[in-house]
């Protein structure tokens, strides 16, 4: 029997893990499912919706949050640098109330990359920027 692929979970790459899982909870409403190996300084956070609920956002600060060893020299600097938001962004499907939520993270503060609109792919959607520079889009469908 051949193996069933699981929703995709993200891993994003942060300067400051509780500062990014702190603006997906207030923003977005994600509940930390996961903080270590400190939860009050944590170098990953798993964030769901719902408890246990995939997908999920994970992010870490590319250090080995089992052991405590530090992330390589390479991928430190490349976080630093912010050179993954370039090419990596989100986008989080809704089953409802996407106008809501909008006028939600506005109002919370949220750096808008994209106002709230009707694509011609059939979702309503809107876009905004996480405090590491990560686009992410919410949206859905038309109809």
């Amino acid at each position: 029997m051949a193996s069933k692929i699981q929703p995709l979970d993200v891993h994003l790459r942060v300067n400051n893990v509780a500062r990014s899982a702190e603006w997906y909870q207030r923003m977005l409403g994600c509940k930390v499912e996961m903080a270590a190996p400190d939860p009050m300084k944590p170098a990953f956070v798993r964030l769901t919706q719902t408890q246990g609920e995939a997908p999920a956002v994970m992010l870490s600060n590319g250090s080995d949050f089992m052991t405590g060893k530090r992330a390589p020299k390479a991928t430190a600097e490349a976080i630093a640098a912010r050179k993954a938001p370039r090419v990596v962004s989100l986008y989080f499907s809704v089953d409802s109330d996407v106008d809501k939520l909008y006028a939600s993270v506005k109002r919370k503060g949220a750096k808008v990359a994209q106002e709230l609109v009707n694509q011609p792919y059939g979702m309503r959607d809107f876009a905004i920027q996480d405090p590491d520079g990560y686009v992410v889009g919410v949206g859905q469908a038309i109809g």
